[in-house]
């Protein structure tokens, strides 16, 4: 009996036995074949090969065992980009989105701007930068080595000749020269508490980096120190910019205005508070 694209798409979208199954069988079989979501539809009469086949059946596995479909696939769509993650690496959340493209905002009207992305993870937010901010010089932390090997894939990918990769904690790693010089800090922190790490999808908790995710007891541990070394690395007016769960942000937003002016929360679509940033005094 054949196996055409159409009858693979159906089983598929039947046995994945996850929320979006359908949007997830359709992610995985073009993942599969290669191609795009026109090219898909235009020929689901098409017969599947059977290293296809059996790539596919491989893949769905990896899916129902708990794996993050971005692990699967390899690869997540953020902005206009498309970055390649996988185990060791927090897979870029649509929020995030939000946040850099607030940093290209506070980035309007500065020349050649220095631009400090803490906790790059794949990369993400340095990577949309660079791209948008040619002029801009884009370095990129983490603490983690294995992050920093996705994040190198990435600028190696996108050819981002203007992100450097610094593997410290915080802002430690960076050169000294730029002390007082960078026009914009920004980080997605890990700021879920233990208690609500533990209520985290399975396929978060069981695979995703917990370092990456989970900040002690409150959340905030890592952003309070962040507030305080960002303000030795920004010039005057050089702008702070913090992802947040909602339940931190009211008390982040409370600690940046101790030493920041024009602190703001911005709110992502779900209408949750999600960004602080302020301006140094």
């Amino acid at each position: 009996m054949s196996y055409t694209r159409g009858r693979a798409l159906e089983r598929l979208a039947q046995n994945l036995g996850t929320p979006s199954a359908r949007v997830e069988a359709e992610l995985l079989l073009r993942h599969v074949l290669g191609c795009s979501r026109v090219e898909l539809y235009a020929d689901l009469s098409a017969e599947l090969s059977y290293g296809q086949a059996s790539a596919l059946q491989r893949a769905a596995s990896s899916r129902r065992a708990g794996a993050p479909l971005q692990y699967v696939t390899g690869t997540q769509a953020f902005c206009d980009l498309e970055l390649v993650v996988g185990p060791g690496v927090l897979v870029p959340r649509p929020e995030t989105e939000l946040v850099a493209q607030r940093c290209l905002r506070r980035l309007d009207g500065v020349s050649d701007p220095v631009v400090v992305d803490v906790g790059t993870g794949s990369g993400a937010i340095a990577l949309y930068l660079a791209s948008h901010r040619s002029d801009g010089r884009i370095w990129a932390t983490d603490v983690s080595a294995e992050a920093l090997e996705w994040a190198r894939r990435n600028v190696d990918g996108l050819k981002a000749a203007n992100v450097n990769l610094v593997e410290c904690d915080l802002l430690a790693g960076l050169p000294d020269e730029l002390r007082g010089r960078c026009d914009l800090v920004v980080s997605n922190p890990p700021y879920l508490s233990e208690a609500e790490y533990a209520q985290a999808p399975a396929d978060v908790r069981d695979h995703e980096p917990a370092d990456a995710l989970v900040c002690g007891n409150d959340g905030l541990e890592v952003s309070i120190r962040l507030i305080a070394e960002a303000l030795d690395w920004l010039r005057p007016n050089g702008a702070l910019v913090v992802e947040s769960g909602p339940a931190q942000a009211e008390r982040l937003k409370l600690a940046v205005e101790q030493c920041f002016q024009g602190v703001t929360i911005t709110k992502d679509l779900a209408g949750r508070a999600r960004i602080i940033e302020g301006s140094k005094q």
